[in-house]
């Protein structure tokens, strides 16, 4: 009898939370994070992207996404107006000897651009979820170009800017993957001094606010090891170039990028 008992209330148990949730869904409707209407049930999930923010995105506003089409840069993923004969754009050559690979969801336009925003300076941390979702599945259709992979780190903040943030966006969402975290090492690089806001620079701005602002954390050691940065978006790649320096120095094999959206 105790066994029919336990099945009879894990059941009702699991009625309950049913019932509890049908009920909250209709006195608090989920809204969309982005225009705030009310998100439909009847979503067709019909990619990846549609899957992952299908609960956090309306109908008209999940169809606003930038995959990124187009003649790229096999290298950073920059945009062509041509196939060239070279192999990679004319703004890798300023980091030939810097990292290997980047790879990204999608383009940083639209309601895209405006989540990550969202996301990034206004506290929407439950996007990290999805963000994840996107970045994994993104990872999984290009590991061939970072194979293997030994070791995965977030694009470090100062504590100055951690503070103000209260959050690092890009280790947030390596927190959220449903894969194996045992490559996850959150403090492998370390960011030695605040910077200015690299919005409104030039590449080569960029590249003199970050000299030496990023080095690696020799409590890990990196000889050999294939790395992965992860970082929320791409744009002229002084950043990824700054964290990537300190990594070869220190005897690193080879360092790939992998973002959510490329600029």
């Amino acid at each position: 009898m105790m066994p029919l008992r336990l099945n009879v209330l894990n059941l009702l148990m699991q009625l309950w939370k049913e019932c509890s949730a049908y009920l909250i869904s209709l006195v608090f409707p989920s809204v969309c994070v982005h225009c705030r209407a009310p998100i439909s049930k009847d979503v067709i999930a019909n990619d990846q992207y549609s899957l992952a923010m299908a609960s956090y995105l309306c109908k008209k506003c999940i169809i606003d996404f930038y995959p990124g089409q187009g003649i790229r840069c096999p290298r950073c993923g920059e945009a062509l107006t041509e196939k060239k004969q070279t192999p990679t754009c004319h703004a890798c050559e300023k980091y030939s000897n810097s990292f290997d690979k980047v790879r990204f969801v999608g383009q940083y336009q639209g309601t895209y651009k405006q989540l990550i925003h969202l996301y990034k300076f206004h506290n929407k941390r439950q996007l990290a979820k999805p963000f994840s979702v996107l970045l994994e599945q993104r990872l999984e259709n290009c590991l061939k170009d970072f194979y293997p992979i030994d070791l995965i780190a977030p694009v470090p903040l100062h504590i100055s800017r951690l503070r103000e943030r209260g959050f690092n966006q890009s280790l947030l969402m390596l927190w959220e993957w449903q894969g194996d975290q045992s490559k996850i090492v959150p403090e492998l690089l370390i960011r030695t001094r605040p910077t200015k806001s690299q919005v409104g620079l030039s590449r080569e701005q960029r590249l003199n606010n970050l000299v030496s602002a990023f080095r690696h954390n020799s409590d890990f050691n990196v000889q050999g090891k294939r790395i992965l940065l992860v970082d929320d978006v791409y744009t002229t790649g002084s950043t990824v170039h700054s964290c990537t320096l300190p990594l070869l120095k220190s005897g690193a094999d080879a360092v790939n990028i992998l973002t959510l959206a490329r600029a």
